[in-house]
C-alpha cells in the first residue's frame, strides 16, 4: 500500500557540487553540461551588448521580481508553449532550486503531504526533508511518467498540498508526460486542492521540441511553474524563472527576503542573448550533440552492463537511467569506481526508502565522448563482477 511517510534524505546536493569541478574525474555523476555544449561566443557577445545598454545599471539594485524586458521574453517562450501569461505575472529566480524552495516554504508546513515521484531529484528530495514533509511517492511507472489512475486515486485519498513533478525528462527517470495526459494530470490536481508545482528544467531538450507547458491547462490557481536555463544555456548565470500563480505576492516577498533580487548582470546578459533569437540555434546544436552522447551511452551500455540492465531511452536530454538487474552494494561500487577516477549517481539518492533493485544514474553530456565511453565500460566491468 502506498502512503505518506516522514523521511530524512539520502543524498546531500552540496556532495554532487563539491565533485562536478574537481579535475581529473571521469563525471557520470553530476547533472551538468559539458564545458563544449556551452554557447561561449553568444553569451560573450550578449554580455557586451548588455554592457553597451545598461552600463551602470547593471551594478545597481533592480526590481525585486526581476528585468521586466526579460521577463516579457520569457512570457513569449511559454505563451509559444500554450501558457497564457504575461510579463508581470513571472518571477525571475537564482537557478530552478530556489524557485522550488520557496514554492515549499510557502505552502509546507512540518507533517503536511506532499507527493512526489519515484524516483524524484535529490535536491528536491533533500529541501523537502529539511522543511518536514510527508512524502506520498508516486511510482514512475515507464518513460511516461504516472499512472494516471492511481496518482487520481491516492491524491483522492490523501490530499496532499503540493505534487511536485520534473514534467520533461525528469531527474532520474528520464520520463516525460505525453501532452495528452497533461490537461488530466491539472484536472486531478484542481479537484483534489493539491498545488501542482512543475519543474521543467529540462523541457527545452526535448528532441522535437518543448511540449506543452501545465500553465496551458490553468489560470493560475492550481499550477505553479518552475524552470531556469541551467541545463539549455548555463548553469553558471544561476538565471530561472517561476510563475507562481495564485501565490505570486507571498512568492516575491519571500524571493527578496532571501537576496532582493537575482544577479542583475546574468540577467540583462539573459535578455540580451534571448533579444537577438540565439536559443533556438543553440538549442538544435544542443539536442543534436544531446542524442549523439545517448547513443554513446547506451551502446556501452548494452555491451559491459550486466545482462539483463534496463533502460528506457528518453526522449532528449544527456541522462540515462539504468536499472541494473540484481540489488547489489553500490557503495562499494561507489568506492570501487572512484578508485578509476568514475563516479556515478547512486540510485539510493533518488528515493525516499530503501529500494530492493540497484539504479544507477549517468551524465553522458559533461565528460568527452572517450571518456564517456572508457567510464561507462569501467563501470559496467565493476557491476558484473559485484
Amino acid at each position: 500500500m502506498i502512503e505518506p511517510f516522514p523521511f530524512r534524505a539520502a543524498g546531500r546536493l552540496i556532495d554532487f557540487m563539491r565533485q562536478a569541478d574537481e579535475p581529473g574525474l571521469i563525471n557520470l555523476a553530476a547533472g551538468v553540461p559539458g564545458l563544449d555544449s556551452l554557447p561561449v561566443e553568444e553569451l560573450q557577445a550578449a554580455f557586451t551588448r548588455a554592457f553597451a545598454n545598461d552600463g551602470a545599471k547593471m551594478f545597481a539594485y533592480h526590481h525585486p521580481e526581476g528585468n521586466h524586458a526579460l521577463r516579457e521574453l520569457l512570457a513569449s517562450r511559454l505563451i509559444a508553449r500554450g501558457a497564457s501569461v504575461r510579463g508581470p505575472q513571472l518571477i525571475t529566480v537564482t537557478g530552478c532550486t530556489q524557485g522550488v524552495q520557496i514554492l515549499i516554504s510557502i505552502l509546507i508546513k512540518p507533517g503536511d503531504i506532499v507527493a512526489v515521484e519515484s524516483p524524484a531529484y535529490y535536491g528536491m528530495l533533500e529541501v523537502l526533508s529539511e522543511a518536514g514533509a510527508r512524502v506520498l511517492p508516486l511510482p514512475v511507472v515507464d518513460g511516461d511518467g504516472f499512472d494516471l489512475a492511481q496518482t487520481e486515486e491516492l491524491l483522492a485519498r490523501w490530499k496532499p498540498r503540493a505534487l511536485i513533478v520534473c514534467t520533461a525528462l525528469s531527474n532520474p527517470s528520464g520520463a516525460t508526460i505525453p501532452e495528452e495526459n497533461r490537461p488530466r494530470l491539472v484536472e486531478i490536481c484542481r479537484a483534489h486542492g493539491v498545488r501542482l508545482i512543475e519543474d521543467d528544467i529540462y523541457g527545452e531538450l526535448v528532441d522535437g521540441g518543448a511540449p506543452k507547458t501545465m500553465l496551458a491547462w490553468d489560470d493560475g490557481s492550481t499550477v505553479s511553474y518552475v524552470s531556469s536555463f541551467s541545463k539549455s544555456v548555463s548553469p553558471g548565470l544561476r538565471a530561472g524563472v517561476c510563475v507562481p500563480g495564485t501565490l505570486y505576492e507571498d512568492f516575491a516577498a519571500r524571493k527578496c527576503q532571501q537576496d532582493l533580487h537575482s544577479a542583475v548582470v546574468a540577467e540583462v546578459a539573459l535578455r540580451e542573448f534571448l533579444a537577438v533569437g540565439a536559443l533556438d540555434p543553440h538549442l538544435a546544436r544542443l539536442r543534436e550533440r544531446n542524442a549523439r552522447r545517448r547513443a554513446l551511452g547506451l551502446d556501452a551500455i548494452a555491451r559491459t552492463f550486466p545482462s539483463g540492465t534496463r533502460v528506457t531511452p528518453p526522449r532528449g536530454g544527456y541522462m540515462l537511467w539504468a536499472e541494473l538487474p540484481r540489488a547489489c552494494d553500490l557503495a562499494a561500487i561507489r568506492d570501487a569506481a572512484r578508485k578509476e577516477r568514475v563516479v556515478f549517481g547512486a540510485g539510493p539518492v533518488f528515493y525516499t526508502q530503501p529500494q530492493a533493485t540497484s539504479s544507477v544514474r549517468l551524465n553522458c553530456a559533461k565528460a568527452s565522448e572517450a571518456e564517456l565511453v572508457s567510464g561507462l565500460e569501467s563501470l559496467g566491468a565493476i557491476l558484473s563482477v559485484a
